[in-house]
């Protein structure tokens, strides 16, 4: 395992550690990381490199803004993919969201198997994309509530923890 390899998978477990114990992956360890992926990918390979950085951490943050906008998807797990996109640059950074996205809904569909509530979630989810519509219809800029609502018990995923499948596949260079 190269250098990149063992920083992206620090990262990576390192968040789901925090992710896991807190339920937010904080703020100072992506700074650490951002400056780790700026200084690896310019030592590494000069001005290439640094544009690959650059484009590998704004990409998923342009990509992904949107389900953060809508309560969907944390701030934290959109700033380790951006973390994680300046080591990976942009090719693997898509790669690891896609990845990441599929692994994430294999875990959710397990996770309505267990809990039996498939029916509630779906019924949840309708209601709540129709409510987003009907607020930008009716021309509000108000925020919806918060799809995750702290009312069921295992209504929401740690995203880090798919975020971290799809980093040991490139480790193991699936990708």
């Amino acid at each position: 395992m190269d250098l990149q390899q063992c920083l992206v998978l620090t990262a990576a477990s390192g968040a789901v550690l925090m992710d896991l114990k807190t339920g937010e992956i904080a703020n100072g360890w992506i700074v650490i990381l951002w400056l780790a992926g700026f200084l690896t990918n310019g030592m590494g390979h000069g001005m290439r490199g640094i544009l690959s950085f650059l484009i590998g951490t704004v990409l998923p943050i342009l990509l992904l803004f949107w389900l953060f906008h809508f309560r969907m998807f944390g701030a934290g797990d959109i700033k380790l993919f951006s973390a994680l996109g300046g080591f990976l640059g942009p090719a693997a950074i898509l790669k690891c969201i896609c990845l990441s996205l599929i692994f994430g809904a294999i875990l959710s569909i397990g996770i309505f198997i267990i809990c039996g509530n498939i029916r509630q979630r779906l019924f949840k989810l309708t209601t709540y994309i129709k409510h987003i519509f009907l607020l930008k219809i009716q021309g509000k800029t108000t925020v919806p509530v918060p799809y995750r609502d702290g009312k069921w018990g295992m209504e929401c995923i740690h995203f880090s923890v798919p975020i971290l499948l799809a980093v040991l596949l490139w480790i193991g260079g699936f990708y």
